[in-house]
Formats: C-alpha cells, structure tokens, sequence
C-alpha cells in the first residue's frame, strides 16, 4: 500500500493529487481533488467534493496530505475555524485510551478515558446533541466515568467572554453542585507567525532530538505529573497517528527540557511543553517552541494550537510573544465526591 496518504483518514479533509489517466497529448497531466474522505481502501479513496462524489485509483495517487475543516466564520483561518471543530482536531492529538460517543460520532459528547494522565484524556467533551434529554445525558457521563473509578469531569468549551452559567449544560452542572476548576485558554496562530524574525541560537550547550515516538529519555524529561502516571502517559502518546518528539540534550547526555507536536488535519498542536529545572530562565522554552513550529512547518501543518492555563503567566506570555491569539477557552467541571459515613 502506498504511504502517501499517511496520515489521512476517513472523516478528514484533504487535497490528493493525482495523475490524468490516460494521460492527455497536451495541457496539465495531474489533477487535484479537494474534500472530505469517506472510504479508503487497499485500491481507491473516495472523496466528497464541492460537485459531488469522487473516487479515486490509488496507484495514480502522486501526493496527498490533510487539510484543516472549512471556516465557520470569517477571519484568519485559524480563527475562522469554530470551536467545535477545533475541539474535534485537538482532541485527535491527546484522545483517551478508551473512548465512546453520548450521540452521534462527531456531533454528540465525546466521553475519554485515559487512566488519569489529564484532563483532556479523561473528560467528557460536550460537542453536539447527545441524543437524551441534557440531565440525562448527564447521569450517563456519570455512570461512565464511575464505571472506570474514574471522577466525573466535563470539559466545558466556552466563548470568549462567557461563563460557565450562560452554558445550559455549564448552568445544570453548577446546580448540581459540580465545582468548577482548571481554566485553559486555547491559542491559534498561522505557524509561520511563530517562526517569524530571527530564529534565536541553541542555548549554549544545547541540541535537539527528534522522534516520531515517546523514547524514554523524551519520558524522563517530562513534567512530574508525566512521570507520576507514567504508563497510563505511554498509552496515551502512543495512539495519534503523527507527531514529533522533541528532546533539548545537554553536553553530558542529560534532558533540558522536552516538547510533543501532535499533526491533525492540516495543524499542529503543541503539548507537554516542559523545561529541566535546572535549565530555566535561558531561553529553553521559547527555541523548544520555535523548534516544535518548525517541525509542524515541516510537516505540512500551517495553523497551529496549544492550550495554556491562566495561572501560567510565563507560558502566556511567551506564546502570545510569538503571535498566538486566544480563539476561546474551557473550563473543568468534576461532581463533588460522593461523603462517607464514619
């Protein structure tokens, strides 16, 4: 099977172009088709185009690569996307060892569960119409997560500017006494942007590695709370379908500081971004960025997103330095844990 569609899979947007069979005396000799993949097989891909169904040989397949969903609103395209969307790419890049839909695939609540290593793998995220009346649906994430001693935890994507109560499933978690916790915004940004000016120089005594899978000296140098949930965290990294580890090594073989670049549907999402103690305040965290952009740049991906919380000053400020922009935030909901009786 050819490995120029790696990468792309069914539900995704992308542009394949391929050769014009039998190939004409005169004019263009390749072609190409733009849209949505709904089937591929060991001889064909069948695209959803703008003039209907497409399907294409893949031996006359000569390049192909993912392209992000179409805008919902007008703008810079990584702010045109709508945060639905968004959520559906970002979530390919940190999903949940197991996973389930409350409705429909894509378009109800997405219900991860990944051992307990982050939010974002062992959350409900409410993305549509689960198909059941809302306190319903609830009862059932409830009983989900509860089956797999798992708290209770919804991701709440919100709009910039809204609360929590203005959501109607926000509003009902609140009366419901789930507290409320962990903000995050999501920045965007083209990836040029984040490369633009002078790239700066390698901290001195410092080169990067690169992987296509979590080694273990890319584990060792992750954040604490990586290492404390270690193999729920290598379950977890192993299962999106392309991403760039990325490990700063000192002089002596040691880890300064480790970034993840996961690549989706025409974009890049930067994760785990995480310097060695001993190597901060030299200006690790900005090249490790720069060099994880530079990856995605490689890679195809031209938009890139990271999610940051607020109590994080030094990440906000250094992303927002280098041209990312807020596209909206979420918020964690967890039920409070059931009390014990003496």
């Amino acid at each position: 099977m050819s490995d120029l569609l790696r990468g792309i899979t069914t539900g995704s947007r992308a542009a394949v172009r391929t050769r014009i069979e039998p190939p004409p005396a005169h004019g263009p000799r390749l072609t190409d088709t733009v849209g949505e993949v709904l089937a591929i097989d060991e001889a064909t891909v069948r695209m959803s185009t703008r003039t209907g169904e497409v399907t294409l040989r893949r031996d006359l397949v000569v390049a192909a690569r993912t392209i992000p969903p179409k805008p919902t609103r007008r703008g810079a395209p990584h702010r045109a996307i709508g945060i639905e969307d968004l959520h559906l790419v970002m979530t390919k890049g940190q999903p949940g060892s197991t996973q389930a839909w409350l409705g429909a695939h894509e378009g109800g609540w997405l219900l991860r569960a990944g051992g307990g290593w982050t939010g974002r793998s062992n959350s409900a995220l409410p993305l549509g119409d689960p198909g059941i009346p809302l306190p319903q649906a609830v009862d059932a994430v409830e009983a989900w997560y509860t089956e797999r001693d798992l708290t209770p935890l919804v991701m709440l994507p919100r709009p910039k500017g809204a609360a929590t109560a203005d959501d109607p499933l926000g509003a009902l978690l609140l009366e419901r006494a789930w507290t409320e916790d962990h903000p995050a915004d999501v920045l965007t940004s083209r990836t040029d942007v984040l490369l633009a000016g002078a790239a700066p120089p390698a901290p001195a005594g410092l080169t990067v590695r690169s992987r296509d899978h979590a080694d273990e000296t890319w584990l060792a140098g992750g954040s604490p709370r990586l290492r404390e949930h270690l193999d729920a965290a290598k379950e977890v990294l192993a299962l999106p379908q392309r991403q760039v580890f990325l490990t700063a090594v000192d002089g002596e073989g040691g880890t300064a500081g480790v970034v993840r670049v996961a690549l989706d549907d025409g974009w890049a999402g930067i994760f785990g971004l995480y310097v060695a103690p001993a190597h901060r305040r030299r200006g690790v965290a900005r090249w490790l960025t720069q060099q994880a952009a530079g990856a995605a740049l490689d890679s195809g991906a031209s938009l890139t997103y990271l999610q940051v919380e607020p109590s994080n000053p030094a990440a906000q400020q250094l992303y927002r330095a280098l041209g990312m922009q807020q596209h909206h935030d979420y918020v964690y909901l967890a039920r409070p844990r059931p009390r014990t009786t003496a």
